[in-house]
C-alpha cells in the first residue's frame, strides 16, 4: 500500500460545501434534514414579522381616532397575534437550529476523526507517521492552528449563515415590493461588500492554517516549561527564559503577516461602515419621501417594511466567528475528506478487540528462518541510505544479538525485520515467504517487541500488559506469570487499585511509574505476547532503565523465558550480548562481523575492541 504523505489532496475550495453537505446527510440524514428545515424557518420567520409589522402600521394609521373596536381594530389585533406567533417561531426555530447544528457538527467531527484515524492506521508500516508532511495533514484535518476549529464547526457555521441568507433574500424581496429596483440593487451591493469583507477577514486569520508546522513548533516551545517530563530540567538548567524568548520570537515571526492582514481588514471595515451609512440614509430618505407624497401608493407601512428590510440586509455586512468556522472548519473538513474512507463491512460482525497472534493464510510463518537479502533502507525516501545491502539469516529459535555504535543502523534493521518499515531495496523472507505488503500485517501479529521508545499507555496496568495479546486479556494467570517474570508483580500488588490502577497521576487514583517500572511493564507486555503465540521477540536496549541487579536477573532468566522463540536483542551492554547464541556487528549500515561471543573476541576485531573498552571501564570502576 502506498501513501501520499507529501501533499494534500484536499478538494478544491469551491467543492468543500457540497462535499460537506453530502457527507453530513450520509452520516446523519435525520439530523441534517432537521437542521436544514429549522435553518430555513428561523430565517423566514423574521421576514414574516417584517411584513406583518408593515400591515400593522398601515392598520394603526387607518384606525387612529376610531377606537379599539371595529373591523380595522380587529385587523390590527390579528396582525399583533401573527407577530407574536412569528416571534415565538423565530425563537424556537433558532434555538433548535443552534442545538441541531452543534449536534450535527459534533457528529461530523467525530466521524471525520475516525476516518482520519482509520486512514492513518491502515498502512502496515509506520514511516508515514514520522513524515512531517503527513503529520501536517493530520493536524490540519483536526483543525489545529491558531484557533481550534475542527471540521464540525464548519457545519454549525454554514447552518447559521444559511439562516442569515434566507432572511436577507426574503428582506430583499420585500424591499422589491416597495420599489421594484431598490431590492435587487441593495442586495447586490451588500452582497459584494460582504464578499470583500469576509475575504479580507479570512485572509487575516486563515493565513495561519498554512503554517501548521511552524505553529506546531511554536506551541511546543510554549508548552515545554509546563510539561511534567521536561519541567524539572527547565528549572534546574534555568531554561524558562530561553523557551519564553524563543516562543515569543517565533510567534511574532509567524504572526507578522496575519497582523498585517488584520490591519488591512480593520481599515476596510471603516470604509464599509461609512459607505453603508450613506447608502442606508439615502434609502430611508427616499422611502420617507415616497411615503410622505404617497407616490405610487406608498404607505407608512411600506416605509416600515423598507426600513426593517434594509436593517435585516445589513446583517450580511459582518464577518465574525461563523466566517472563521466556515473558513477554518471548511479547510479542516476538506483535509479530512481527502483521506480515504474505510471500506464498509459487508455485514456487521462482532470483531475481537485485537487481531489474534496467529498467522493469516499466506502470511509468513515464524517457524522458519528469517532471511534478509540485500536489505537497503533510507528514511523519508532520502538519498542517504541507513542500511546498505544487509544479508542476514536468523534460524528459527536462535537468540541473536546486534551491536554497534550509535547510528550504525541497529534499530532500523530491527524495525524492518518486524515489518514496521518497507525496505527500499532487497527483500525479507520468513520461512521462505516474502514479507511484502500482502503479508506484512500477518507477520506483525507474530512479533512482539520492546523498543527504546516503548508505549506508555495512560490506562490501567492490566491493559498495559494485556496489550501484548489483547484477545487473551482475561488470562489472569498469564498476566500474573509474566508480571512475576518481569519483576513487576510486587509493584502491581502495592498499587492503590492493584491491576486496575491507571498509570498516570493525571487521573483520580492514578500513579506515575519510574522509568525502570515502565520498562518492566513493556517487557511483561512482550512476554505476554510470547505466551500466546508470538514467535519473534525484539528487544532494543531492554534493560536501559533497569538497575544492574534487575538487569542481571532479567538476563539470567532471559533464555528460559523465551525458550522456543526467535530473539533479536540490541544492546550496548556486552554482559548482555555475550549470553546470545550469535552476535552480529553493524557499522555504517553494514554487517562487518558475525559469530559467537567467543569467536568474535578471538578474532580481535571491532567487537573485541568494544568489549575490551567496556570491560576495562567496569574494572576501573570496581578498583
Amino acid at each position: 500500500m502506498t501513501t501520499d504523505t507529501g501533499r494534500s489532496a484536499a478538494p478544491a475550495k469551491q467543492r468543500v460545501l457540497p462535499a460537506l453537505v453530502r457527507y453530513s446527510f450520509a452520516e446523519a440524514p435525520a439530523v441534517s434534514t432537521l437542521t436544514v428545515l429549522t435553518a430555513v424557518l428561523a430565517g423566514a420567520a423574521p421576514v414574516g414579522i417584517t411584513a406583518a409589522i408593515g400591515e400593522l402600521v398601515d392598520g394603526l394609521t387607518s384606525a387612529a381616532g376610531k377606537g379599539t373596536s371595529g373591523s380595522v381594530a380587529d385587523d390590527c389585533y390579528r396582525w399583533v397575534a401573527v407577530i407574536v406567533v412569528l416571534f415565538l417561531v423565530t425563537h424556537l426555530t433558532e434555538s433548535a437550529r443552534s442545538a441541531l447544528g452543534r449536534a450535527l457538527g459534533r457528529r461530523v467531527t467525530g466521524r471525520l476523526g475516525e476516518r482520519v484515524m482509520g486512514a492513518a492506521s491502515e498502512p502496515t508500516t509506520v514511516g508515514h507517521l514520522e513524515d512531517s508532511a503527513y503529520l501536517g495533514r493530520i493536524s490540519r484535518a483536526r483543525g489545529a492552528g491558531t484557533i481550534d476549529m475542527p471540521p464540525g464547526e464548519a457545519v454549525f457555521g454554514y447552518s447559521t449563515r444559511s439562516t442569515l441568507w434566507v432572511t436577507a433574500i426574503g428582506s430583499a424581496a420585500l424591499l422589491t415590493g416597495v420599489a421594484w429596483w431598490l431590492g435587487p440593487i441593495v442586495f447586490v451591493v451588500f452582497t459584494l461588500l460582504h464578499s470583500r469583507l469576509v475575504r479580507n477577514y479570512r485572509k487575516a486569520v486563515v493565513e495561519t492554517v498554512n503554517q501548521t508546522t511552524e505553529l506546531r513548533r511554536t506551541s511546543y516551545l510554549r508548552d515545554v516549561p509546563i510539561t511534567p517530563g521536561a519541567a524539572r530540567e527547565v528549572r534546574l538548567f534555568g531554561l524558562a527564559g530561553f523557551f519564553r524568548d524563543a516562543y515569543q520570537a517565533e510567534w511574532r515571526t509567524n504572526m507578522a503577516g496575519v497582523w498585517r492582514r488584520r490591519r488591512e481588514h480593520d481599515l476596510f471595515v471603516v470604509v464599509v461602515v461609512l459607505l453603508t451609512g450613506a447608502a442606508v440614509a439615502s434609502v430611508f430618505c427616499y422611502l420617507a419621501y415616497r411615503a410622505a407624497t404617497r407616490a405610487d401608493g406608498t404607505t407608512v407601512g411600506d416605509l416600515a417594511i423598507g426600513g426593517l428590510a434594509v436593517r435585516a440586509l445589513m446583517q450580511v455586512l459582518r464577518a465574525d466567528d461563523d466566517d472563521l468556522r466556515m473558513g477554518f472548519g471548511g479547510k479542516a473538513a476538506a483535509e479530512a475528506l481527502s483521506f480515504p474512507a474505510a471500506e464498509p463491512a459487508a455485514e456487521p460482525a462482532a470483531a475481537p478487540a485485537a487481531e489474534p497472534l496467529v498467522p493469516s493464510p499466506g502470511a509468513p510463518v515464524a517457524s522458519g528462518a528469517i532471511a534478509c537479502e540485500g536489505l537497503r533502507f533510507s528514511y523519508g525516501g532520502g538519498a542517504g541510505e541507513v542500511l546498505h545491502g544487509i544479508d542476514l539469516t536468523v534460524p528459527a529459535g536462535q537468540s541473536l544479538a546486534v551491536v554497534g555504535l550509535n547510528g550504525a543502523g541497529k534499530t532500523t534493521l530491527a524495525r524492518l525485520i518486524a515489518g514496521l518499515d518497507a525496505p527500499g531495496g532487497g527483500s525479507l523472507h520468513v520461512g521462505g515467504v516474502p514479507v511484502d505488503d500482502a503479508g506484512r500485517r500477518g507477520w506483525q501479529r507474530q512479533v512482539v517487541a520492546v523498543f527504546q521508545d516503548f508505549g506508555r499507555y495512560e490506562l490501567t496496568v492490566r491493559d498495559n500488559i494485556a496489550f501484548g495479546s489483547l484477545p487473551h486479556a482475561d488470562d489472569e494467570d498469564g498476566l500474573r506469570a509474566v508480571a512475576r517474570q518481569a519483576g513487576l508483580l510486587d509493584f502491581i500488588e502495592r498499587l492503590p487499585d492493584g491491576w486496575d490502577t491507571v498509570m498516570s497521576s493525571g487521573y483520580a487514583g492514578g500513579v506515575d511509574a519510574s522509568g525502570g517500572e515502565w520498562q518492566r511493564i513493556a517487557i511483561a507486555r512482550a512476554l505476554f505476547g510470547l505466551r500466546h503465540g508470538a514467535q519473534l521477540l525484539i528487544m532494543d536496549e531492554p534493560a536501559a532503565s533497569l538497575d544492574p541487579r534487575a538487569e542481571a536477573r532479567l538476563y539470567d532468566t532471559f533464555h528460559e523465558l523465551t525458550a522456543g522463540a526467535t530473539t533479536i536483542a540490541i544492546s550496548h551492554r556486552f554482559a548482555t550480548v555475550r549470553k546470545a547464541e550469535r552476535v552480529v556487528v553493524l557499522d555504517g549500515g553494514r554487517i562487518i562481523e558475525d559469530g559467537t561471543h567467543e569467536d568474535l573476541v578471538a578474532a580481535d576485531g571491532r567487537y573485541a575492541e568494544l568489549f575490551r573498552l567496556q570491560a576495562k571501564r567496569f574494572e576501573e570502576v570496581a578498583s
